[in-house]
This record gives structure tokens, sequence and C-alpha cells, in this order.
């Protein structure tokens, strides 16, 4: 399985360093008050990849604290619940024959 991870994690990098060197082209990047910042054309898109995943994790962020909260408040009642009230597998909802 390292072994694995590790050609994977050689395949990336070298897809992104064969992306790298393709777009190794220099831009203006125009921003507002007529300020203008001249970069390769790879950091432009690399640093815009960063920006939208930060920008995703923070968007879900919310949502995952509330269910981390929910599921302990869960898991502090599960103790509670009594052996007869727990689900039951019933013979019928299994097939008998294929």
């Amino acid at each position: 399985m390292r072994i694995l991870t590790w050609l994977l994690r050689a395949a990336l990098f070298i897809l992104l360093l064969g992306f790298a060197i393709k777009n190794d082209g220099v831009v203006t990047v125009h921003a507002f008050f007529d300020t203008e910042w001249r970069m390769p054309l790879v950091v432009v898109m690399l640093t815009m990849l960063v920006a939208g995943v930060l920008l995703g994790a923070t968007a879900i962020a919310g949502t995952v604290f509330v269910l981390r909260r929910e599921v302990a408040r869960l898991r502090k009642l599960a103790p509670m619940v009594s052996p007869s009230t727990r689900l039951r597998s019933r013979s019928s909802d299994t097939p008998d024959s294929f």
C-alpha cells in the first residue's frame, strides 16, 4: 500500500511539474487602483486554485461543526437507550432463495 501511495505522489508531482513547465509565460494581473503585478501564469493559476479550496473549506466548515456537535449529542444519548428499543433484523427481510 505504501508503494502505491508513493507512486501516486510521484505521478502527481510529475504532472504538476509538467504543468508548471508548460505554463511558464509571464502574465500581468491588473488589480484595483491601477495596480498590476507581473508573474508566471502557473503562479496565478495555482494561487487561484488554493484560494478556491480555502473558500470552499470555509463554506462547508459550519456544516461540519454542526454535524460534529450532533454526533456528540447522540453518542451521549446512546447509553440511555434500552436494549428493547434497538432495531432487530427480521427474517422476512432476507430472501429465501435467489
